[in-house]
Formats: structure tokens, sequence, C-alpha cells
């Protein structure tokens, strides 16, 4: 187990990705969008918008950049609040650190794209079996506003779920 806080150092050559992901949130809906067009990570299953950053743009251009191209929304990076940083582990080697935004400020009505459709379900009563099985235990904390780190095992990318571990928010 490798805490949150430190440094990994391996044989391999390997670069952990950093990446977003929004929760937009409408009064009692929050809008996810099923994966589609042979997504890197969960192709089929529901999750909110969000992807890699590029080398040039910030963590927040990289949130709004990414739900603008998933589900066409505008996000204002000044009316959105960090919640969670989650980091995932592919056979015990980190391989994403994604952060977790939350907003319910956005402008234009999400429609359909190559890589999601997008639906608004009631945060009471989302179809959670839908999504990844990490996502069970950490997507409705982030929903209620609930600040945390993570870490996520899984056996491979995405697959073969191990377990999830929370610690304190630290920025």
């Amino acid at each position: 187990m490798i805490p949150y806080g430190q440094t990994v150092q391996t044989k391999e050559k390997t670069s952990m990705k950093i990446a977003t992901l929004g929760i937009i949130t409408r009064g009692n809906q929050v809008l996810l969008g099923l994966k589609q067009g042979g997504s890197e990570i969960g192709d089929g299953t529901l999750n909110g918008p969000g992807g890699k950053q590029e080398p040039h743009e910030t963590i927040l251009e990289c949130l709004t950049r990414e739900t603008a191209e998933e589900v066409g929304i505008v996000l204002d990076p000044q009316q959105v609040e960090k919640l969670a940083i989650i980091t995932f582990y592919a056979a015990e080697v980190p391989d994403f650190q994604v952060h977790v935004y939350r907003t319910s400020s956005f402008s234009g009505e999400p429609r359909e794209t190559p890589s999601m459709i997008p639906a608004w379900y009631d945060i009471n009563a989302f179809p959670i079996g839908r999504m990844l099985e990490s996502d069970r235990a950490w997507f409705p904390l982030v929903i209620r506003g609930k600040k945390f780190r993570a870490n996520v095992f899984y056996r491979e990318r995405a697959k073969g779920f191990i377990r999830i571990e929370f610690y304190p928010f630290i920025d």
C-alpha cells in the first residue's frame, strides 16, 4: 500500500495521467452520461463528464474543455468546488489521478456527443449499478458534497476492483 501523500518509484517507466470529472447538478438531479465511442475507461457505463488533462492546460481548463466536448455545456470555473482527488491504481501502479469537481452553475443544454449520451437522474435514485464498480463506493459521497481523497485499486485498468481507501481531503 502506498499512502496518498507519497511519490511512487518503479522500475518501469510509468506516467500517471491527470484527469478531471464533473459532477453537474440541477435541483435534485445529477447529469450522467453513457460513455460510448471507445472511451479509454468505462465504455458502456455511466459517469459524469471529464477526461485527461492536456500538457498546456490547467486542471480547471481541462474540466471545462472536457465538459463542453462530452456533453455540450459550458461551466464557469469560478463556480465549481473541488470535492475529491482519487488515485486509481492498476496492478498496484498509480494509473490515473482524477480531480472531482461539483457545480450547479452551467450554461447550455446537455446534448449527445460521440463520447457521451447525457441524461438527468434523480440524486436519490440514480442507476449506480450502471457505473464502474469502484464508483459505487465514492460517487454517492461527492453527489452529497463530501470531501475526501481516495486510493482505488484494480487488478488492471478499471477491471477487477480490489478495494478503496479513503483519506481526509487535502488539495
